[in-house]
Order: C-alpha cells, then structure tokens, then sequence
C-alpha cells in the first residue's frame, strides 16, 4: 500500500512538474521554428520579382508561397501590402581546388533586396536587403550524389531567403 502511494505522488509530481515547464515554456514566447507572427491587418501580401511576370515560376515564389501558406498569409494581387524585390543575385562560386586544379569546394550564394508597399504603394521600408550562403563539397567520383546535394542546398537557399523577406515584412508592419 505504501509504494502504491509512493507510485501515485511521483506521478502527480511529475504532471506538474511537466505542467509547469511546458506554462514556463509557452509564457516567454517560444514558437516553433519557421512559424512568424504577423500582424492581422497584415496577413494578405503580394510578391513581386521585377523582371518576371507574375506566373512566371521561380525558386523564390515557390518557396514565399510554401512559407507564407505555413504562416497563414493570403497571397492576392490586390493585396494591403507589396513586397516588391528589386534585383535577385544567385551565383554559384568555386571556393577551393585541389592541387590537380578540380573543384573541390562550391558556395552557393543568393542575395536580393526588397521594398515594402502598402495599398496607396507607398513605401513603408526600402532597400531591405536578404542574403543566404550554403559551402558543400564537389566529388566528382560521386557526382551524382554531389549534384543532388548541391540542389538540396539550392532549395534550402531560397527557403531561408523566402524566411527573411518574410520575418522583415513582420517586423516593419510590427513596427508601423
């Protein structure tokens, strides 16, 4: 009878225990990673990539539209805010070669900047500006595996892009 006890108030304890971590936890403000709080009035946006008509597919809506879907946003061409992005810069760089003069090391890097609109298009923030780098290893007796890799990183490249954008729209419109 008595471990019985024992047993039922190692349980309870452990409730509040975990209880009390996981109030702790939600009270200081911890989200889930990729998760950006925007304000209500600001959840319908618009991107626009100069240069490329509004259906033209590229890595960058894909991966805003994933992104912006994942936080709620409603994106609509008659939208209360823009994000209209100026120039895009993606270049792939030859970091290191061996001494037979191979490619050994390649870093992708993309960079681009941003201006945000409200519906009157009128600036909110300009000249923000994005920037994501990703290093792999190039083997050539594995290219395969090597290219694979190398469009993995791609992908995650334009995600993190599409992420800042994201959380730097949040921001200003917090601060407005």
């Amino acid at each position: 009878m008595l471990a019985l006890t024992k047993t039922i108030r190692w349980s309870n304890m452990r409730l509040i225990a975990t209880s009390l971590f996981f109030s702790l936890l939600i009270g200081c403000g911890f989200s889930l990673r990729g998760n950006i709080e925007i304000p209500v009035e600001a959840q319908s946006v618009w991107l626009v990539v100069q240069g490329q008509s509004a259906f033209q597919s590229s890595p960058l809506h894909k991966h805003f539209k994933a992104i912006a879907e994942q936080n709620s946003l409603r994106l609509e061409s008659n939208a209360d805010y823009q994000i209209i992005v100026s120039s895009v810069n993606f270049r792939r760089i030859s970091t290191t070669i061996t001494t037979t003069a191979k490619v050994d090391e390649y870093t992708l890097r993309g960079e681009l900047s941003f201006d945000i609109l409200d519906g009157e298009e009128q600036v909110i923030a300009s000249n923000l500006e994005a920037f994501s780098e990703r290093t792999f290893q190039y083997d050539a007796n594995d290219a395969a595996a090597s290219n694979s890799r190398e469009a993995f990183l791609n992908s995650e490249l334009w995600r993190d892009l599409s992420q800042q954008i994201l959380r730097q729209y949040a921001a200003r419109l917090r601060i407005k």
